[in-house]
């Protein structure tokens, strides 16, 4: 029986299971139909998205580069467009209502700016440059420094009032006046004669600095203006720079302001002990330097 079926089954059996043993063979090693296909697909697909992937970091790339290339022209543009440092500007050089700038952040309020009242009277004594003597004052008399432009334009007025109607002058006094905040205000500006002799140009300084120190901006300020002075040739370019206490007994400007202006390259001092009188070498009147002009 056994014999009967080896001879009748056994070898179709074996070619069969042997057939199929080899198909299996050679879909694993070989992938097979579907795992070729599948394997295909998924390398065509991961192609794709890398392709996709580096297309669009490329674009983005580009964007970017594009972006950083304008915003550098536009620095660029506006650094060649800003005045050069230094420059110092005093006349109508602003727009859109701003005050003029003499440098860093110091404005030049004009007399129409301030309020300046039209009752002063005209100015007839004329100041002819360059000037040779500056002369720097201060308020005094407990007078409070003022630091922004609403508070000192009142201050203006309240000086050029007090000018008019309780020392009969025609106008404030100085020609231009520096407030705390480092603002320059014109009083009788570059071209007539103020109230203390006619060829010095008086600078002062908004507050009383025997009790106050003046700010440190309001000293820069000064300094720009004197620069702007020698550039435009307002001033003489060996100007002797004074005190008003150098020239009549007064406490002005202030022992304050006094002890810095002394340290300063222009600083004269005659008026001091062993120095002649100030203004004496041109004649002028050497007490009390009152022009009341």
């Amino acid at each position: 029986m056994i014999a009967n079926f080896c001879r009748q089954g056994w070898p179709s059996r074996y070619l069969m299971l042997r057939k199929l043993n080899l198909e299996k063979d050679t879909e694993r090693t070989q992938g097979g139909p579907l795992g070729v296909k599948a394997i295909n697909t998924a390398r065509t697909t991961t192609s794709t998205t890398v392709s996709q992937r580096v297309t669009f970091t490329s674009k983005l790339l580009i964007l970017l580069l594009i972006l950083v290339i304008v915003v550098v022209g536009i620095i660029l543009y506006v650094e060649l467009m800003r005045p050069k440092s230094g420059a110092i500007y005093f006349s109508n050089n602003y727009e859109h209502d701003t005050f003029p700038n003499l440098g860093d952040g110091h404005l030049v309020v004009e007399r129409d700016q301030w309020g300046a009242s039209e009752n002063a009277k005209n100015l007839t004594t004329p100041l002819k440059h360059p000037i040779p003597y500056v002369m720097i004052t201060h308020i005094g008399v407990q007078s409070q420094p003022c630091y922004n432009i609403y508070k000192c334009s009142i201050k203006m007025r309240s000086i050029q009032d007090a000018a008019i109607a309780e020392k009969g002058l025609p106008d404030i006094s100085s020609n231009f006046y520096v407030s705390g905040d480092g603002y320059i205000y014109v009083g009788r500006g570059w071209h007539w004669a103020n109230t203390y002799a006619d060829r010095t140009l008086a600078i002062t300084f908004m507050g009383d600095y025997v009790r106050h120190k003046p700010e440190k901006r309001q000293v820069e300020a000064t300094k720009y203006l004197l620069a702007h002075a020698l550039t435009n040739k307002y001033i003489a370019l060996d100007y002797k720079l004074v005190a008003h206490n150098q020239t009549r007994k007064t406490k002005s400007p202030g022992a304050y302001v006094y002890s810095i202006i002394k340290k300063w390259p222009h600083f004269y001092p005659c008026g001091e002990e062993n120095y002649p009188v100030c203004g004496s070498e041109l004649g002028m009147a050497p007490y009390p330097w009152e022009a009341n002009a």
